[in-house]
């Protein structure tokens, strides 16, 4: 009886896959209600012309908005004006000369980072967390924060110790040999993000035509990165992360209002090498975000079954400003839910409606804030055009490893013929 009965049980015990599509459906959920609603002439029975109108729609709010200023090898620029107001987007890939300097003045302490990713259904996770999540039972998600980290930094700690094993990041310190595992596809809790929203872009429709992609823009505070704190002796800056004693290193008071449980940091580390160049790739990087302080996120019930996990086949949901047809986003996320939604604490905000409107955002309390907008699936074929027009494409966002080789070996030649002139 009791073996008929378990058997029972088995047969309707929820799959990994079944999860991970609910987790997906939630997520899609999540960020469908705040999406901000693009401005543009979509009357053409044209795909390609419709992508192209939005196209410049975005290029047209994204160029006024303040980016992180550095140059062609991510070097910092100084900051020398701090009215957010007369910022100016200047070129973000080539180094300022002195003219550009007192034609562009530079942009705020706060300044716009983007993400592109391929499948709107994505969470805004890191890919260690992510596969924290899969590697576990559901016995992961009643976990507190602080037993997350324990278990994201143990996994960094074996990954660090393996990659110098093998010859990876000798003489890097802990966070620099992060940020280049992470880049070349290694699992960390970083998360890489460009201050080139066209690069962004590419992610998003480099793949996955049947999907509609997302392009997230964050906003925070970059002389953060110049706060964050470091070890003082080298030693110990290549044997663990800062974030190690995170109570230590960290302002804490309990775990419900720990500094890195609760905030986000930009990692500002000049380039190292050809690709993160070509990408002009940074990190965002922060704790297993805690659900109490100032601030909670929220989300919508459905009207049918009241529940905010829907799976009413009727039901279809709309970003929040198309008061006609949405719910409101009255309802908080669960820390399960959270943590499904992001690896840190970011605040997605739900307060804009249009994304001509996107400069108005504001952090509040939160060391960061997200938005976002839908990349339809018909756009990606056209988008990729359109970048590779402006030289963004698979071969300069991956530069060839042989044509970095051809390049050093033109610079060589040509060093060589300046001092041998018969040669």
């Amino acid at each position: 009886m009791n073996t008929q009965a378990n058997k029972n049980n088995s047969a309707h015990k929820e799959t990994e896959e079944e999860r991970r599509m609910r987790d997906e459906r939630f997520v899609e959920k999540f960020f469908t209600e705040r999406e901000l609603i693009v401005k543009f002439d979509d009357t053409s029975n044209s795909h390609e012309k419709n992508a192209q109108a939005w196209y410049e729609a975005v290029e047209k709010t994204i160029s006024a908005l303040p980016i992180y200023q550095h140059d062609n090898v991510g070097q910092p620029i100084p900051n020398t004006d701090t009215s957010e107001a007369d910022s100016t987007n200047v070129n973000k890939t080539d180094t300022l000369t002195p003219e550009d300097e007192t034609t562009h003045p530079k942009t705020t302490p706060h300044a716009w980072f983007f993400r592109g990713q391929k499948d709107s259904r994505f969470a805004f996770t890191s890919t260690l967390y992510r596969r924290l999540l899969s590697a576990s039972s559901d016995k992961l998600l009643i976990m507190t924060p602080s037993e997350h980290e324990e278990a994201m930094l143990n996994a960094e700690l074996s990954l660090l110790n393996k990659a110098r094993q093998i010859g990876i990041g000798r003489e890097l310190t802990a966070l620099e040999t992060l940020t280049l595992l992470q880049h070349h596809g290694s699992p960390t809790r970083l998360i890489d993000v460009t201050s080139d929203w066209k690069v962004a872009l590419f992610f998003a429709c480099e793949s996955s035509d049947d999907r509609d992609g997302r392009l997230f823009l964050m906003k925070t505070n970059s002389d953060r990165w110049s706060e964050f704190p470091k070890d003082e002796t080298t030693t110990e800056r290549r044997k663990f992360p800062i974030w190690k004693n995170y109570r230590t290193n960290f302002t804490y008071s309990d775990e419900w209002r720990d500094e890195w449980l609760s905030g986000t940091w930009p990692i500002l580390l000049p380039f190292s090498d050809p690709r993160m160049i070509s990408q002009r790739g940074f990190f965002l990087v922060g704790g297993v975000p805690s659900l109490k302080g100032a601030s909670i996120l929220y989300t919508s019930k459905c009207k049918h079954c009241k529940k905010k996990r829907c799976e009413c086949s009727d039901s279809t949901v709309h970003p929040r400003s198309d008061t006609k047809r949405g719910t409101p986003i009255d309802s908080h996320l669960t820390v399960q839910e959270l943590r499904n939604i992001t690896s840190m604490a970011i605040r997605f905000g739900a307060d804009i409606k249009f994304f001509d409107k996107v400069a108005n955002a504001k952090c509040n309390d939160w060391s960061a804030v997200g938005y976002s907008i839908r990349i339809p699936k018909e756009y990606k074929r056209t988008l990729r055009n359109i970048l590779r027009m402006e030289d963004v494409h698979t071969d300069s966002i991956y530069p060839p490893l042989r044509e970095t080789v051809r390049l050093f070996e033109h610079v060589v030649d040509e060093s060589l013929k300046q001092q041998l002139p018969g040669l």
